[in-house]
């Protein structure tokens, strides 16, 4: 959605809810976009990504134990190898 910037110094609180509810709202100057308002950033409510599927819920059975190996030589090595030395 769009908001011209008078109009959202009128009405703040409103479209600050409404950003806070997952909405993002662009804000303009003369009709060219100069911002956008959001929720923030890195916070996802889980229950509604399901719901829309882009999340898929986690199985029951979890991640299975990581089995260690040996090294056949050091990493060193290895790594010189790669970078051709």
């Amino acid at each position: 959605m769009d908001v011209a910037i008078r109009e959202l110094k009128a009405k703040l609180s409103a479209y600050v809810q409404r950003a806070a509810a997952g909405e993002h709202i662009t804000v303009t100057d003369r009709g060219r976009p100069v911002a956008v308002l959001g929720p923030p950033v890195g916070q996802v409510d889980l229950a509604e990504a399901v719901r829309q599927g882009w999340v898929t819920p986690a199985s029951s059975q979890g991640l299975r134990p990581v089995r260690r190996r040996r090294a056949v030589r050091p990493v060193m090595d290895a790594l010189g190898e790669d970078r051709g030395e």
